[in-house]
């Protein structure tokens, strides 16, 4: 499990235009397996046998994760909808409270779910149900940028449930 966080978060860095070098990942994996386990943190080095072996886990990991997934990496945000249909909407005032719901449905399952599109559709609605913006109902609106209304209202429910849940609180890795 440890191994596949790692490349997880390897090919994250990768794909989010935000590359991280293995060493790091590694560095930074091999630190928590140490504070997890209250062992002292010791430098790890990059020439060492333990090393070169946790690089290729990493490696070997990472290819097998882009098998599974069929090599298919690309990723679309709802962000880069939001200002075109705000802007059709002609509704620009909603734009900071959509982008910021946007934000937040990466906190949930949504971006695997649904189309960026409907995501985007979504938190279009639940900022101009949120400063009571009427949208166009006829013909319906959503309709235009290719979404369901079932998908829609799932993205609105999904974002009032995380709104319910407690704020994340820090919590020291040390401990």
């Amino acid at each position: 499990v440890k191994r596949v966080a790692a490349s997880c978060v390897w090919l994250a860095s990768k794909l989010e235009e935000n590359p991280r070098r293995a060493r790091h990942v590694i560095n930074v994996f091999h630190r928590m397996e140490c504070r997890r386990e209250n062992l002292p943190i010791e430098h790890m080095d990059a020439f060492s046998k333990k090393y070169s072996e946790l690089k290729m886990d990493l490696i070997r990991s990472e290819r097998h994760l882009l098998k599974e997934m069929a090599f298919i990496c690309h990723v679309e945000h709802p962000h880069k909808f939001i200002s075109n249909y705000l802007a059709t909407l002609e509704t620009p005032e909603l734009r900071q409270e959509a982008w910021n719901l946007a934000n937040d449905s990466l906190r949930t399952t949504l971006c695997v779910r649904f189309k960026s599109a409907v995501v985007a559709c979504g938190v279009v609605y639940a900022a101009a149900r949120r400063f009571h913006v009427p949208l166009p109902e006829n013909p319906p609106w959503w309709k235009a940028f290719d979404a369901d209304k079932t998908g829609i209202d799932e993205v609105c429910r999904v974002l009032a449930h995380l709104y319910t849940l407690p704020k994340a609180q820090y919590i020291p890795v040390c401990k």
